[in-house]
């Protein structure tokens, strides 16, 4: 709620502000980030400021974690290290071509151009909340239109109409027993929590 470390960067040119359960992170026109609130939950991205002097386009968040997409395809992470803000063990696949990313509570997913999925976060859980997609990598190295999140699990929808889930299997991680539906037909999934819906055509 204090500014003030900060307030003559905000004084002008702020386009969007975005937030963690406590930091803020403001994008401003010139396409550089300014940062404040608790450090280690995002106020504090001096470590990648270099990184985010210009050019980026959106910022996502997790709970205690930033991820800025940048205009050239590439991802900019910081915060909470176990909760998405540490993306080193990806950073090969976020370097460029990522055109959207989307977060629950402790992990990140980022969509790539040909349609595959990078994630990366979410150390914390014990059950699995997304940051691992191990499971489903083959599932998610093409296709993939769209990425859908509940609190610790993630949706894929694919260009087939396919649906593929991972993350905690009590969340809507595991969507086995529903998994014939999921083949095909679906054109957009909705979520609460800890749920998902699938909205199929017909």
């Amino acid at each position: 709620g204090d500014s003030s470390a900060v307030a003559n960067k905000l004084a002008d040119g702020v386009i969007k502000i975005f937030s963690t359960k406590e930091a803020f992170a403001a994008l401003k026109d010139d396409g550089s980030v300014v940062t404040w609130g608790d450090d280690e939950e995002g106020g504090d991205s001096s470590a990648v400021s270099n990184l985010l002097n210009s050019n980026v386009s959106h910022i996502y968040s997790t709970d205690t974690a930033f991820a800025a997409l940048k205009e050239d395809g590439s991802v900019v992470t910081w915060g909470s290290t176990s909760n998405g803000g540490d993306s080193s063990e990806v950073n090969s696949f976020l370097n460029s071509n990522v055109i959207d990313i989307s977060s629950n509570k402790y992990a990140f997913a980022a969509l790539k151009e040909d349609g595959s999925v990078v994630t990366w976060g979410g150390q914390n859980s014990f059950s699995g909340d997304g940051g691992d997609s191990s499971a489903v990598a083959n599932d998610l190295a093409n296709g993939v239109v769209k990425i859908f999140a509940a609190q610790e699990a993630f949706a894929a929808l694919k260009d087939d109409g396919s649906v593929i889930t991972w993350g905690d299997d009590d969340e809507g991680g595991d969507s086995s027993g529903v998994s014939t539906f999921l083949e095909s037909d679906v054109t957009h999934i909705y979520s609460t929590d800890a749920a998902f819906a699938a909205l199929k055509d017909d």
